[in-house]
């Protein structure tokens, strides 16, 4: 008796996730601080970056200015993850860790990034890109940026990105 096999093959479509951010370094490694926000303006989103102001206060990234300082937003006003219940009491966590391992969604990065490459916070808010992790070596962006991680691993086809935090340093782009 003989057997038949067929084999089709299809081509997918990138795939576009939401799976925002996830923390692929132990809990007790990571150093998290709840920062004062003003909850009737601050856009809450875990995976996306905000600046630090001198009082020690975290703001949305302000269009065309790049930050000084930059911090991880862990959680949302709408998660359950990451100590988010607290952005009605106008606080939310931030992860401030060097050395951290973090898997983000295709929507909280964007433009030409490879692996190995520096990773800065754009600043692009009428370009829907603010607060977004960008490649410093492929960004139209220009000024003074803070490189706040290197990329690990990214997947287009998957829709994610492997990065991990550095030691801040400054660069003109």
């Amino acid at each position: 008796m003989a057997t038949t096999t067929t084999t089709t093959t299809t081509t997918a479509a990138p795939v576009v996730t939401t799976f925002g951010l996830q923390f692929l370094t132990p809990w007790s490694k990571i150093e998290r601080v709840s920062r004062q926000i003003d909850s009737t303006v601050f856009i809450a989103k875990a995976g996306i970056w905000a600046q630090i102001q001198a009082d020690g206060s975290l703001l949305n990234v302000v269009n065309a200015t790049p930050a000084k300082i930059n911090k991880l937003v862990m959680g949302s006003r709408t998660g359950d993850k990451y100590e988010s219940h607290d952005t009605s009491a106008g606080r939310i966590s931030t992860m401030e860790s060097i050395g951290i391992r973090c898997r983000i969604s295709n929507d909280l990065y964007f433009g030409d990034i490879s692996i190995g490459d520096r990773l800065v916070v754009s600043c692009d808010v009428t370009g829907g890109t603010g607060g977004q992790l960008t490649s410093a070596e492929t960004t139209a962006e220009t000024g003074s940026f803070e490189v706040v991680g290197r990329c690990e691993e990214i997947s287009d086809t998957e829709g994610y990105m492997i990065f991990r935090t550095a030691s801040p340093v400054m660069v003109s782009l």
